[in-house]
């Protein structure tokens, strides 16, 4: 009977790793854990096709307890391994399982192996592991299709940032530089990896939103009036319309609907103040604001970083998060990050 909990609960811990792993490395390291402990085998080994990097296979192994993750291309893998590859075709030995994860097409193998001392794996056993494999290959499957998804949320952006700098230029920021400094801001802060890529994916689309607004008034030099200012203001909420009915963006509308409040809480659109803000929305402000004060804007001149370190100060409390200023000056001083910046001018 516990024989039979083990692989019942397989498959929950299998829906649960599917539901909530960040990535596919996650999944599969979960996915060894599993076949050791339903299985009582000593060694597995699972090898998928890499949808994540330019590497073109990814293989776990797990042996006592102990994770090694090799990325590689078709050397990484072993005689056995490349003919299930290839083939498609299981090998079932008394001691040995090796099968492949299939969905329409090749997805990975998985082989587990049991020591000579132990008794081979039964029939039972065999259709339990079949089982877990059919499991598998949904997963890999799912992950496969989320990293198509991300690819064409990758191309929307791009081609909704092209329209974002052709008509409303005033709100182009260097993507570049601000990488260079969300990356490094964040390993300052302790943000995931995550909250770092929906960070880049907000500083493009933060101002999205001035596209449904006249251009008469986004190339206005004069001072706006108060019902030209009331029709900026809308531009955070109209920049989220664009965005709301995709997935993979929900973490990146926060950011935009708040990227204007303030720190004292008199900014837009909800007046919020302090930690009420979104974090990202505080670290986006404080970049925007960099970028349009060092690389300049058509109707304001460029500032030499002594300045901005200056008027970032003068905000701290103010317009700005004081943490996330203390973080970006401090990785503006890096004589790495300043020659970085530099070469854009």
């Amino acid at each position: 009977m516990r024989k039979y909990k083990t692989f019942f609960s397989s498959f929950h811990t299998i829906y649960r790793l599917i539901t909530t792993s960040a990535n596919v490395t996650n999944f599969l390291v979960g996915a060894c854990r599993i076949y050791k402990t339903a299985l009582s085998a000593d060694d597995v080994t699972i090898i998928c096709k890499n949808i994540n990097t330019h590497h073109r296979f990814i293989k776990i192994c797990l042996t006592k307890n102990k994770e090694r993750v090799q990325k590689g291309g078709i050397s990484i893998l072993n005689a056995r391994e490349k003919e299930v590859f290839n083939k498609g075709k299981e090998i079932f030995d008394s001691d040995n399982l090796i099968y492949p994860f299939i969905f329409s097409e090749i997805l990975g193998i998985v082989s587990i192996k049991r020591k000579t001392l132990k008794s081979p794996f039964n029939e039972f056993e065999k259709k339990w592991f079949l089982s877990i494999c059919e499991e598998i290959s949904i997963g890999l499957k799912i992950f496969d299709l989320l990293n198509e998804t991300k690819k064409y949320m990758l191309n929307y952006i791009k081609s909704l940032t092209k329209l974002l700098n052709q008509f409303v230029p005033t709100s182009s920021i260097h993507p570049k530089s601000i990488f260079c400094l969300i990356k490094a801001i964040g390993k300052e802060l302790h943000l995931t990896k995550e909250e770092i890529k929906s960070l880049e994916y907000a500083s493009l689309l933060h101002d999205a939103g001035k596209m449904q607004l006249p251009s008469k008034i986004l190339k206005k030099q004069k001072p706006l009036t108060d019902e030209e200012f009331k029709m900026i203001m809308e531009h955070p909420h109209k920049g989220v319309e664009l965005i709301k009915d995709l997935e993979v963006l929900r973490p990146v509308i926060p950011i935009i609907l708040h990227h204007h409040e303030k720190y004292d809480g008199t900014g837009y659109p909800d007046g919020l103040k302090k930690e009420q803000i979104p974090l990202g929305a505080r670290i986006l402000s404080v970049l925007d604001a960099f970028d349009a004060m060092f690389f300049g804007r058509p109707y304001r001149k460029r500032r030499y970083l002594i300045e901005i370190e200056e008027e970032l100060k003068n905000q701290m409390g103010k317009q700005f998060d004081p943490k996330v200023v203390v973080a970006l000056l401090k990785i503006i001083k890096r004589e790495s990050i300043k020659k970085y910046l530099q070469s854009f001018l």
